[in-house]
């Protein structure tokens, strides 16, 4: 029984790419069916059958089904092997104990479709392919179809009984007409260029030039006084004039003076030089970018 057989001349031929995945799920479905995994068994050979219709294919998924006690799906599944392998003894007659089994205990549906259509009950699908004809089976009891067509789907509710039988038509859905976009003659402008970034940095160059000319300037003077310091009136003139003096001595109090007045540019030196180099680290924009609001700094003012 679970032997492949030879294909019927009025099946089309597979690609070979869908024969080796029915051969591969054929294979999976014999394990599970000596396995006695009969569902599993029936979801391979039902794969199988789809990849690469051969009624071996079937014939197995019908037997697996009966064996896992789904006769709805067995059904279904014979109801597709009497209309496709009538001339194929075995599958017919198989086809045919089925579906006398099945006929008194379940419901009946001849679905008919406008166009091919495939169809599902209570979320799972029933049908092998979508076709404009089809032959169902449920169990008693209610159930929700899915008529699934290339341009919708629609659903219906039925309430299956025992030895009933019912047809269904469908119409497919009238496909969603699209409205192309509209084409514009009108040019997309170019895009704006990109702005540069601006510097976060608030002062220009110039008042960087105009701190280290102050520092220049500083430091000279710096200089002149040290010189003027130790020559006016100089040590050794000091010592002249206020010798056996106290520190009253006019020429000792010239000479602190300029001392003071010495260390004093010192440190307006030091500290003018170190504004400065602040000044260009930190706070002067060297990027070349004029001011966006094209101002007069006012630091430039102050100074």
């Amino acid at each position: 029984m679970l032997l492949a057989g030879v294909a019927h001349a009025d099946e089309p031929q597979p690609s070979p790419e869908r024969i080796k995945s029915a051969a591969e799920e054929f294979d999976r479905g014999r394990r599970a069916y000596l396995g006695k995994e009969y569902e599993q068994a029936a979801v391979h050979f039902e794969s199988a059958f789809r990849d690469a219709p051969r009624a071996e294919s079937l014939r197995l998924a019908i037997r697996a089904r009966k064996e896992a006690k789904q006769l709805a799906r067995a059904a279904t599944l014979a109801a597709i092997a009497q209309q496709k392998y009538a001339a194929d003894a075995g599958t017919a007659q198989l086809a045919k104990e089925t579906l006398d089994e099945a006929t008194p205990a379940l419901q009946e549906y001849d679905v008919e479709c406008t166009t091919e259509c495939g169809v599902t009950a209570d979320g799972r699908v029933i049908s092998q392919s979508d076709a404009t004809k089809q032959r169902l089976f449920l169990d008693a009891g209610p159930h929700d179809l899915g008529i699934s067509f290339k341009t919708g789907s629609l659903a219906r509710h039925v309430d299956a009984k025992k030895g009933g039988r019912e047809t269904l038509t469908f119409e497919a859905p009238a496909a969603v007409a699209t409205t192309p976009p509209v084409p514009t003659t009108t040019e997309n402008p170019p895009p704006p260029p990109p702005k540069q970034a601006e510097s976060h940095k608030p002062l220009s160059p110039v008042v960087f030039f105009i701190a280290a000319g102050v520092t220049v300037a500083a430091g000279g003077a710096t200089v002149w006084s040290g010189i003027d310091t130790n020559n006016n009136p100089g040590v050794d003139e000091v010592r002249r004039q206020c010798a056996g003096k106290d520190d009253t001595c006019q020429a000792y109090a010239d000479g602190r003076s300029a001392q003071l007045r010495t260390n004093v540019l010192i440190g307006v030196t030091a500290g003018v030089a170190v504004a400065t180099a602040v000044i260009g680290l930190f706070l002067t924009d060297w990027s070349g970018q004029p001011k966006s609001s094209g101002a007069v700094d006012p630091l430039i003012v102050r100074f």
